[in-house]
């Protein structure tokens, strides 16, 4: 996992052809104005996902899990907590799904550790991290993010 500011992102760029494609385009776009829904930037290899929703309890948010995709998620409005746990032998709760790359634990609170994102902030999840997106920090809160899957 990696987290700053989208000022920081630019450092990233070095870990594949895609991350360097995904963060090119997070830094050129503006998102601001993008409706909700699923954009291609580079076939299956990269592509966005403009989100807009309202955060929740962490007891409704389930920690999940990818294998063929990491997460580059920035948030462009509001605030949003993250729930973070490192993957290791935790067993599935929802077996993974093939085709759409993720998986569900159910992990204890006390288990995970939390931070929070607001607007101009990114955060990066690998394979090797389960982590709990949509929590609210104090109260519900409405965000509007973007989540670019970016393929392993």
């Amino acid at each position: 996992m990696i987290t700053s500011t989208l000022s920081q992102l630019h450092w990233y760029r070095i870990i594949s052809p895609n991350f360097e494609t995904a963060i090119d385009y997070v830094l050129s776009a503006d998102f601001a104005g993008m409706e909700p829904g699923k954009y291609t930037i580079d076939g299956d290899n990269v592509f966005v996902i403009v989100n807009e929703f309202t955060t929740k309890p962490a007891y409704e948010c389930s920690p999940e899990s990818h294998r063929d995709y990491a997460d580059i998620q920035v948030v462009i409005k509001g605030t949003e907590r993250y729930g973070y746990v490192a993957l290791t032998d935790q067993p599935e709760t929802t077996p993974y799904d093939t085709e759409k790359d993720y998986a569900l634990y159910t992990i204890p609170e006390e288990k995970i550790s939390y931070l929070t994102l607001e607007a101009g902030q990114f955060i990066i999840f690998f394979p090797t991290d389960i982590h709990q997106p949509e929590v609210f920090v104090n109260q519900p809160d409405l965000v509007k993010k973007i989540v670019v899957k970016v393929g392993l």
